[in-house]
């Protein structure tokens, strides 16, 4: 089985859509170095890492999650999850109470969402009953979950393959993330049969778009995930936010009407 490392390297040249010869043309090395790489037979260098990333399109955080798999030192700090919120990370806390009526939540770098504004916890509850009974819940076992909210979403195959796709790029950053993957990968395959992102999306994507058929009817929105802070201190290890923006008119009439209910009987 190929390492994270090589996986990684390996994922973003195709993504790229490029050869290994003319990756190899590109680094001015031979294609048997870049094979071998990716074959886990030979350990770059890390300028020749670096090199590759840049040629291919990778950003910082792809290019720290190969040199902490290759066991070199990352470009800048990598802060493991903090005991209690920073700065940046009570941001996201706020910026989902200012979302409200429309659903938010905030998760860490696990996939554990540590908390939701009202219409965030409601849809949770009218799309998956039950499913949420904690404090926190664990967004993966949402997704394994038969009741959970893919259960009720259009397209579920493609969503799932999206998120999949994200979370295996995630992983090359946060390795211990690969069991809960391939345990939710399996259960996913196993429902939908196999996986392949839309060729249209990238990998890094955060924001998908879902329609959900619930007691209420239709609701469909956009879920875009972001990371409070300036672009180069951004870190797996800080909490998200995901903000779910409605897309027609309809949903986000309910949206209001529920936090006005919500509002009348508090």
């Amino acid at each position: 089985m190929a390492s994270e490392l090589s996986g990684l390297l390996r994922t973003v040249r195709l993504n790229a859509g490029c050869s290994q010869l003319e990756l190899a043309l590109r680094l001015d090395v031979s294609q048997r170095h870049v094979n071998f790489i990716e074959r886990d037979r030979a350990r770059p260098s890390r300028a020749l890492l670096l090199a590759w990333l840049r040629e291919m399109g990778g950003g910082t955080s792809l290019a720290n999650a190969a040199l902490l798999n290759a066991g070199y030192a990352p470009l800048r700090p990598s802060p493991r999850l903090p005991a209690s919120p920073t700065r940046c990370d009570e941001v996201a806390l706020r910026t989902i109470a200012l979302h409200y009526p429309n659903p938010g939540h905030v998760f860490n770098a696990d996939w554990h969402i540590v908390q939701a504004n009202p219409a965030g916890r409601w849809l949770c509850d009218v799309v998956m009953p039950g499913v949420w009974a904690g404090e926190r819940l664990d967004m993966l076992a949402a997704l394994a979950d038969p009741r959970g909210w893919l259960s009720c979403a259009r397209s579920p195959k493609r969503i799932a393959a999206a998120l999949l796709g994200q979370l295996r790029a995630e992983q090359w950053v946060r390795p211990g993330l690969r069991p809960r993957v391939d345990a939710l990968e399996a259960v996913l395959v196993a429902r939908y049969g196999c996986l392949v992102p839309p060729a249209q999306r990238d990998a890094m994507a955060t924001s998908f778009d879902v329609t959900l058929d619930t007691r209420l009817g239709a609701l469909s929105f956009c879920a875009v995930q972001t990371v409070c802070g300036l672009p180069h201190d951004a870190s797996g290890a800080r909490l998200r936010a995901e903000l779910w923006y409605p897309t027609d008119m309809r949903t986000a009439s309910l949206m209001r009407q529920q936090a006005e209910r919500a509002d009348q009987t508090a």
